[in-house]
């Protein structure tokens, strides 16, 4: 089985006048719509935009520089995330990442403007547990049996004992799936919503090169997808 994502939702937030109101309340006035297609077939273009009930859905490979501090430096990064913000100054903001294939997650969660959680890892490492559990992490955490082995704190999943013990950074993948259902009350896997994708400022070129060379790599599919 093989899923990855790079989502952003927004809540509360309604989607009014459209995704591409939308993007041109963020600013781009260069925007080309591609299609309209579901959340299971984003990834046509620079960013795809959707909405359920009261929470604004992105699908775009910007969500991904909240957790790489080198791409977060990016100008394109920058503009989309300041005007994130700036659009929706009262609304939760809660980016996420997961890729399976590197064991690759993670989420950062922006209140009325303020970072309050980042928390991101690969490879079984966590390299970043910025701010404080948030209390959906902390009722699904509460879930596993806490074992000491050796000075490290694992978990133990007592619907399958047969499992291995699991570290804080094998959590990761599932605290993500936990925290985006809180934000829409649908699984990832079944939220499979109404949208339409976009290219943004003739940035074309720039991400099919970007694509083939990251599908090069993985070959794994772009969308929130079990398999």
């Amino acid at each position: 089985m093989g899923w990855k994502t790079s989502t952003i939702l927004i809540r509360p937030a309604f989607l009014e006048g459209g995704p591409d109101k939308l993007l041109a309340d963020l600013g781009y006035e260069r925007r080309r719509k591609i299609s309209d297609t579901t959340f299971w077939r984003a990834g046509g273009g620079s960013i795809w935009i959707g909405a359920i009930e009261d929470c604004i859905v992105i699908y775009t490979h910007l969500a991904g520089a909240f957790f790489d501090d080198n791409a977060a430096k990016d100008p394109d990064f920058i503009e989309f995330k300041n005007a994130l913000l700036r659009c929706f100054p009262e609304a939760d903001i809660a980016a996420f990442f997961a890729h399976s294939v590197v064991a690759g997650w993670g989420y950062a969660i922006f209140r009325r403007g303020v970072l309050v959680r980042r928390h991101y890892g690969a490879e079984g490492i966590v390299y970043c547990n910025e701010g404080s559990r948030l209390p959906v992490e902390e009722a699904y955490i509460a879930k596993f049996p806490k074992i000491g082995t050796e000075g490290e704190v694992k978990y133990r999943d007592p619907e399958h004992p047969e499992y291995d013990d699991m570290t804080e950074a094998d959590l990761g993948e599932l605290l993500v799936l936990e925290l985006g259902f809180s934000y829409t009350g649908v699984p990832f896997e079944e939220l499979d919503v109404p949208g339409a994708d976009f290219w943004l400022n003739d940035d074309e070129a720039k991400c099919r090169a970007r694509d083939q060379q990251f599908r090069a790599k993985t070959r794994t599919r772009p969308w929130w997808r079990f398999w």
